[in-house]
């Protein structure tokens, strides 16, 4: 079985409770249905049984040994120093496995194997749809795992969106690899702002309706519930948006071009900026509504206050200054996404990718943020990215349950600390119903209280199964440690005592004797402690992890890693776009119209 059997293992073998007292009758009971005089005695008592008494005997008494010893081995494995790995730490894993006894035919998530047992950890499709969170500090191993969940994800043939918060080459270059590998090349779609020639085209406002994409728009501005002022120009921002996009969409477009959902005229974010900074543009808007719509007033009530009399041409006309006073802030980040290299990706009215469409159709999503060099404008894109996605998910939600994606869409957001809002709470809460499945990692628990407690609350409360990798600062290991919880266990005193005596007689100093005596007294008592210790959490070795399921199994793990060899890569070459036939869409295109938004 492994290990060392000593007395004190041996102590904590024997009944203490109700589990082992039948575990050890059953394995007694086992033998004692094998005895011959067992045997002849029921021949005796029920001679019609005779023939087949000992068969019968034989079989129950085997299958009641077989239980009893298992159990056993099991308690075994939990108090020997016995490891399949080889590990700088002791963690006792739990020996119930989250998946079914006959793990060979699972149909589920493969995370790793137990260091001490060598068993599978695998997660079935119910309890993975739940959630998993990872944490650890950097170059632990987040990123190893997170690769080999996506290997096993793309060779399956499921969807996957990944989110790369750190935007290391070899991400996409292994991504490449594992969707050839799995015959899936033409599925693979690539967001990359730093390296627009290795990027797919996307427009993550293009889709939805106006508060949609107001709320993606508005999770570029911090919270503001504790300051009124800022709440002011959070909400003017929102009424323009939303009052912007209802406008557009109300201007009918081209009926012999195709939309594919896009309601009408198609738009982009430099659009947008241009509209809320120039005069002129926002003159080409309005010559495109019709003012007498509902969205042509609306838009007009929302102007009033901004205009201004000029008392030389006797006509009303809208103060940009006060207008860019309002909205700069906004409209700055909008541009930001507009131009450079953003724009050669953003700028677009049919973009080759479509979140919603990428998951109904189990595509492969790569996105890449430029957090090194850009990091505020690759931050905001990461939530605006997120943003879309939500509600892309609200809309699989409405699918048909058989219309939904299956295997479940995996979303890995790696280093997502850099992009977390808000937003995020309400997604962990339904994404479950749409066959998705949220997996963030991030490097301390600092990056969730940063947006706000709730968020932190929210995202452990509804993460089933949550993995922890090495860690180093000290609130996020004493939280998770907490979570983890405590344990009460018997604990073993075993006390060694010596003694001598010396006595005489008084009236005969030769009349004495002389004795010793040994002793050894063996108690045992109750304490609490942590299941795993804070120490521990900050000594686990690269590549092992501390998988909590459910809040109450434990299992200490090793991660597979996955690769391909130099030959593979080789043969598939590197990474090309897979670009996809451009389709004719109307949208606003005030930018192409620059020298008349110029002013002499």
């Amino acid at each position: 079985m492994g290990g060392d059997l000593n007395f004190e293992k041996f102590l904590q073998l024997l009944p203490a409770g109700r589990k082992d007292l039948l575990t050890w009758s059953a394995l007694m009971s086992g033998f004692a249905l094998n005895h011959p005089a067992t045997i002849k005695l029921v021949e005796s008592l029920v001679p019609p049984l005779a023939g087949n008494a000992q068969q019968a005997l034989l079989a129950a008494g085997a299958g009641a040994a077989f239980w009893g010893g298992d159990r056993i081995y099991r308690r075994w494995l939990e108090i020997s120093d016995a490891r399949v790995f080889g590990s700088e730490v002791h963690i006792r894993s739990d020996v119930d496995l989250p998946s079914p006894e006959q793990w060979r035919n699972w149909d589920g998530v493969l995370l790793g194997y137990c260091v001490d047992s060598g068993r599978p950890i695998i997660i079935d499709w119910d309890h993975w749809m739940r959630h998993c969170f990872i944490i650890g500090q950097s170059g632990v191993g987040k990123t190893v795992l997170g690769e080999w969940l996506m290997f096993q994800q793309v060779a399956r043939g499921g969807g996957l969106i990944f989110i790369d918060g750190k935007i290391d080459e070899g991400n996409l270059r292994k991504i490449h690899a594992m969707a050839t590998w799995a015959g899936r090349r033409d599925d693979l779609l690539v967001v990359n702002p730093g390296n627009p020639e290795q990027s797919n085209t996307y427009n993550p406002i293009l889709f939805g309706d106006a508060d949609e994409v107001s709320a993606r728009h508005l999770s570029l501005i911090p919270s503001t519930e504790s300051s009124a002022g800022a709440d002011h120009y959070r909400q003017q921002a929102n009424q323009a948006i939303v009052t912007l996009i209802g406008a557009i969409k109300s201007i009918p477009a081209n009926p012999h071009l195709r939309k594919d959902g896009i309601e009408g005229l198609a738009y982009n974010f430099l659009d947008l900026s241009l509209v809320l900074n120039n005069q002129r543009a926002l003159e080409m808007l309005l010559d495109k509504i019709n003012l007498r719509s509902d969205a042509g007033r609306q838009l007009l009530a929302w102007l009033e206050p901004f205009k201004t009399y000029n008392k030389e041409t006797g006509k009303h006309s809208v103060d940009m200054r006060r207008m860019k006073d309002a909205f700069g802030g906004i409209g700055g980040r909008m541009h930001t996404f507009g131009t450079g290299k953003f724009g050669k990706i953003t700028s677009t009215y049919y973009p080759e990718v479509n979140l919603f469409d990428a998951i109904v159709n189990n595509k492969i999503v790569y996105i890449a943020l430029p957090t090194m060099g850009k990091a505020e404008a690759a931050s905001n894109f990461g939530k605006m990215a997120v943003g879309d996605y939500r509600t892309a998910v609200s809309w699989v939600q409405a699918l048909p349950k058989n219309k939904r994606p299956w295997p479940p869409t995996l979303c890995f957001f790696d280093e997502a600390g850099s992009y977390v809002t808000p937003a995020w709470a309400r997604i962990f809460e339904q994404a479950r119903s749409a066959h998705q499945v949220l997996v963030p990692a991030v490097q301390t628990m600092a990056n969730l209280d940063a947006v706000s407690e709730e968020l932190r609350a929210m995202v452990i409360g509804n993460t089933w199964t949550k993995i922890m990798f090495k860690l180093g600062e000290a609130e996020t290991i004493k939280a998770l440690t907490d979570i983890i919880g405590k344990e009460k266990y018997g604990a073993l005193n075993v006390g060694y005592g010596e003694s001598e005596s010396n006595s005489k007689q008084a009236s005969n100093a030769a009349d004495s004797s002389m004795g010793s005596a040994q002793s050894k007294n063996v108690t045992m008592r109750e304490v609490e402690d942590y299941r795993v210790r804070p120490t521990t959490l900050s000594k686990l070795p690269k590549g092992e992890a501390i998988v909590l399921y459910g809040n109450s199994k434990l299992y200490h793990i090793k991660i597979p890693m996955v690769d391909f060899t130099q030959q593979f890569y080789d043969k598939i070459g590197k990474f090309e776009v897979n670009k996809i036939p451009g389709r004719r869409v109307e949208g606003l295109d005030i930018a192409s119209h620059i020298d008349r938004l110029i002013t002499d």
